[in-house]
């Protein structure tokens, strides 16, 4: 079993605690891009799979297919794909990768859907959430399955 902490566009604020916290009690953590500059303790996680958001000098890939047993998914900050306009070209690149999950970022809008077999997840933002509460996504991928939820920090 593999635990998981995903989260995106921090903007170089500081990370709540409660992210922290549980960030530094998993398995992985996913960052999704924007505001990598300001990760502080989080990229000393052992852990630590980053890709490079639109705001961020790229220090880290656009994209990176990430594999816990059995279950392939795509980490992408999501703007090369427009997602702000719809997830129609994410699920087609992680289909075409063998992916069964996207972890996205670039909306600041948590969502999980589906799209034809393939599970997006947007954690929204820890920091500068669009519209609802602050958030974070928490996964664990166990005997090829995966389950996630969106967290919400209050």
């Amino acid at each position: 079993m593999h635990t998981i902490v995903a989260f995106s566009d921090a903007h170089g604020a500081p990370l709540p605690q409660k992210l922290l916290q549980v960030a530094s009690e998993a398995d992985y953590v996913l960052y999704l891009g924007d505001g990598i500059n300001g990760l502080g303790e989080i990229m000393l996680h052992k852990g630590l799979h980053a890709v490079s958001g639109n705001c961020d000098i790229p220090c880290f890939p656009q994209e990176e297919v990430l594999e816990l047993d059995g279950v392939r998914m795509l980490l992408t900050h999501g703007h090369k794909y427009n997602v702000k306009r719809d997830l129609l070209n994410v699920a087609l690149r992680a289909k075409e990768l063998d992916c069964a999950a996207v972890f996205y970022g670039h909306t600041h809008l948590a969502a999980i859907d589906d799209m034809g077999g393939v599970t997006l997840v947007c954690p929204g933002s820890p920091c500068y959430p669009a519209g609802a509460a602050a958030s974070y996504a928490y996964a664990v991928v166990h005997q090829g399955k995966l389950t996630v939820k969106i967290v919400n920090i209050s």
